[in-house]
């Protein structure tokens, strides 16, 4: 079928200035050099005494701290439009390797380079933008530009086919700055008094581009410019300096004034869309890149924009009588995307027949990747039933859930809500030890869920469980059915806590299977798994059981409780994986991806296959969603433990929900009692003023109990108390 694929504009093809530079120029080309007035001139004011804002995202994120830090950022944005963010969470060595890699892609030679260069009427690769005639000047500068996000607008001739590593790292950093982008905006609109929905209808699955540029050595600096003079059309920029060479410039009371990029830092500013939706309260500010005589200077910024379906307009929620609207809304498809047009000033851009774009986003018809439903048809596996391979356009009903089922969004803010991130070095450090054991406790009372970071399990080893998992789920429907589960089992593909024909069924596929003791092992399902597989899963095994007695001995410690009582539940105790498949789903807030409950173990660790969230835990009577870190687990306290612990740390519920574009796939360890114990509260926490809150039961009965029911919320535990 056909259907209209968004173009957003094109722009004249113009020759390589990289290339242009190696040559011995004595002069610039004309084509290049500005009217006087329109060259850079040096600031009247002292940019030391001027620099922009910095904000800390850390005293953002802190309980302590964020009053103060969000009354800096509404002033950044009021005042400056532009501000440097710091600590902002996204790891040293992803910006480092980014950075190397973006200045190898610039030094290709020129035959490599053309594989990307633009296409008539399109502004995606290699070129520049905004060049709309022959006549028109044009800037020192070669760009690279690309949609990153959503996927289905990529252009198959750029993004698939970057480079390796280039494209697996620029993969990763698009994940990395949508995640801060959104947390950014919400902090933004709590800056505003704006109702974060407001924020999140427009911008949740927003458009995201990346522009790299490169401005070579000019041998007349003075007579051109880098980038022209202009505001950002979008939401939110995010510029990543890539060498030490200074050339941004904003516009403060009429003067140009560099910014100098701190190190590891970003340097943020407000765009036109995001103007509009605070309703003129933040203003996008105009800003350029000038160059020099010696150096070249490289950098990447990173673009979010509303959806493109969305319409942009003020905030409902900050139009009162006395606030009225100052900016129209219409269709983002209707509006302009600035691109089409030459940048001469911000007004060109956020003035025009609608108060804010002149020009039209353009479509043009093509081969759709999608059915009627607009969900992709080649995806893979719920995979039981090879469901999500065929062309959906509804969910089977045995999947919908009642209307207060499906997932729901926090209206707490998630950035400013997240689970707790333990340092397993620092608690095994003699200096560090108390503060983070003191951590601990907290994540493990306050949240029952945390982050563990340097854990010690081997990134290569992560790698290696997470790329053989999904060639896994990937085998042949005929290869699985030797793994299925058997009628009556738990263990194999399949679901779990399925206990009738009436019950809706998770949008998922499992595999489960008891990994130690070793004797538990089912014959017909470890010993079979595939090779590297299964030796990969035997090193990975024996990994997780160190490291989760190791964890709850420090539990142990936390709780005040005696060593011993954990250990002699939990050291000869059942270890069993789950690894968790979640499909795309055409119609995702119908389903369920894993159904809310708590885990009956006594501790977890989830290891993201994927990059796609979809964890999520209640807090406080909502629901958030966990972003995981990399290479981090998540961990979370189960049934098992608060009821050793006497109710001090406790198990909580979480779920998984699914989306409609994108696979999930995440595996979780689980170390319980030793089945042959008694499970009730440990007897070193217990005296006259702490007295037993659980009934002591076998291990054996607890966990048939768990198994034999549907999964549903507390149930299990809510049994035992006293």
């Amino acid at each position: 079928m056909e259907s209209k694929r968004t173009s957003l504009g094109g722009s004249f093809l113009v020759p390589s200035v990289q290339e242009l530079a190696k040559e011995p120029l004595i002069k610039v080309p004309t084509r290049y050099v500005r009217p006087h007035e329109d060259l850079p001139a040096s600031s009247c004011l002292s940019s030391s005494l001027h620099e922009v804002p910095i904000i800390d995202m850390q005293r953002l994120l802190s309980k302590d701290l964020a009053n103060c830090e969000l009354e800096k950022l509404h002033i950044a944005c009021k005042d400056w439009g532009f501000f440097q963010m710091i600590n902002h969470g996204i790891s040293c060595p992803l910006v480092e390797k980014l950075k190397e890699e973006i200045q190898d892609f610039f030094k290709l030679p020129l035959d490599e380079k053309k594989k990307f260069w633009q296409k008539e009427e399109d502004f995606e690769g290699f070129g520049q933008i905004f060049v709309v005639s022959e006549e028109q000047k044009l800037d020192w500068a070669d760009l690279f530009t690309l949609l990153t996000l959503p996927h289905h607008l990529r252009k198959p001739h750029l993004f698939p086919e970057l480079p390796l590593p280039f494209r697996d790292t620029l993969e990763a950093y698009s994940i990395e700055m949508k995640n801060i982008s959104l947390t950014t905006l919400i902090l933004i609109a709590t800056a505003l008094k704006m109702d974060i929905e407001d924020m999140k209808v427009l911008y949740d699955e927003g458009m995201q581009f990346m522009r790299m540029n490169y401005y070579p050595p000019c041998p007349e600096p003075e007579q051109v410019i880098g980038l022209s003079p202009h505001s950002d059309p979008l939401a939110i920029t995010f510029l990543l300096q890539i060498n030490e060479v200074q050339g941004l410039q904003i516009k403060k009371d009429g003067n140009w004034i560099l910014v100098k990029p701190l190190p590891n830092a970003f340097i943020v500013n407000i765009g036109d869309c995001l103007e509009i939706t605070a309703n003129g309260r933040y203003k996008s500010i105009e800003h350029r890149a000038t160059v020099n005589l010696e150096n070249e200077r490289l950098s990447i910024a990173t673009f979010l924009g509303p959806k493109l379906d969305g319409d942009l307009g003020p905030a409902p929620s900050l139009i009162t009588s006395d606030t009225p609207p100052r900016f129209t809304r219409s269709r983002l498809l209707h509006i302009g995307s600035g691109i089409s047009v030459e940048i001469e000033d911000k007004k060109a851009t956020i003035k025009g027949e609608f108060g804010m774009y002149n020009g039209a986003f353009g479509t043009q018809t093509g081969q759709d990747r999608t059915g009627q439903n607009g969900t992709e048809q080649d995806r893979t596996g719920v995979q039981r039933l090879e469901l999500a391979k065929k062309p959906l356009t509804k969910v089977p009903s045995r999947y919908v859930r009642p209307h207060h089922g499906p997932p729901t969004i926090s209206r707490l803010l998630p950035a400013m809500t997240e689970v707790p991130i333990i340092d397993m070095q620092r608690l095994a450090s003699k200096d560090s030890c108390n503060d983070e054991l003191e951590k601990l406790h907290l994540a493990c009372k306050d949240w029952g869920f945390f982050q563990m970071v340097n854990h010690g399990v081997s990134c290569s080893l992560l790698d290696k469980v997470k790329e053989e998992t999904q060639e896994f789920f990937n085998l042949p429907m005929e290869k699985k059915k030797n793994f299925w589960q058997d009628a009556g089992d738990l263990q194999g593909f399949g679901q779990v806590f399925v206990v009738s024909e009436e019950q809706k069924l998770d949008w998922g596929d499992m595999f489960y299977l008891i990994t130690l003791p070793h004797h538990r092992r089912k014959p017909n399902l470890f010993p079979n798994l595939p090779l590297p597989f299964r030796d990969t899963l035997e090193e990975y095994s024996r990994e997780m059981k160190c490291l989760a007695l190791t964890t709850l001995i420090f539990i142990a410690k936390a709780s005040k409780m005696e060593v011993k009582d954990m250990r002699v539940l939990f050291d000869e105790g059942t270890q069993a994986m789950r690894m968790n498949y979640y499909p795309p789903c055409p119609e995702p807030e119908q389903v369920m991806g894993l159904s809310p409950h708590s885990d009956a173990s006594g501790i977890t660790f989830l290891l993201q296959i994927n990059e796609v969230e979809g964890l999520q835990i209640k807090k406080d009577g909502n629901w958030m969603p966990v972003k995981p870190l990399n290479d981090a687990f998540v961990v979370n306290i189960g049934d098992a433990l608060e009821i050793l612990t006497n109710g001090i740390y406790k198990s909580i519920e979480h779920r998984a929900t699914v989306n409609s574009e994108k696979e999930r796939l995440s595996i979780a360890t689980f170390l319980g009692p030793k089945l042959d114990g008694d499970l009730g509260p440990a007897p070193s926490l217990i005296t006259a003023d702490t007295p037993p809150r659980f009934t002591r039961v076998s291990v054996a009965d607890f966990l048939k109990n768990f198994f034999s029911k549907e999964l549903k919320s507390k149930t299990n535990l809510e049994q035992y108390y006293l």
